[in-house]
């Protein structure tokens, strides 16, 4: 949150794919805050409640490679990169390449 109390961002975490044992993250932060710690210690907030309460043996994050700021955000809260996920993802008429990062209950 702001200074004055507004949202700057948000963090998801996706359960679909909780029976084979993980749970994905997704976060995004207002241009005007991004640098300033915000998004590190959301995911790191969420990330633990979803690898402590929750018990989820692992979680992952997808990054388009062009985005330097997630990446760093990504290794920031504990994440590790596993490597380059060709074509992974549709994104409107293309498909993406996506860096796989994964952090497992466990690495913490």
């Amino acid at each position: 949150m702001s200074a004055d109390g507004r949202p700057v961002g948000n963090v998801g975490l996706w359960l679909k794919d909780l029976g084979q044992g993980r749970a994905s993250l997704g976060y995004w932060v207002a241009e005007s805050v991004r640098g300033q710690g915000a998004a590190v210690a959301s995911v790191g907030a969420v990330a633990d409640w979803a690898l402590s309460d929750l018990q989820i043996p692992r979680l992952e994050l997808y990054i388009e490679p062009w985005n330097t700021g997630s990446v760093r955000t990504a290794e920031r809260a504990g994440f590790q990169r596993e490597g380059l996920l060709r074509g992974w993802q549709q994104v409107g008429a293309d498909r993406r390449d996506m860096f796989m990062y994964s952090l497992l209950n466990g690495d913490q």
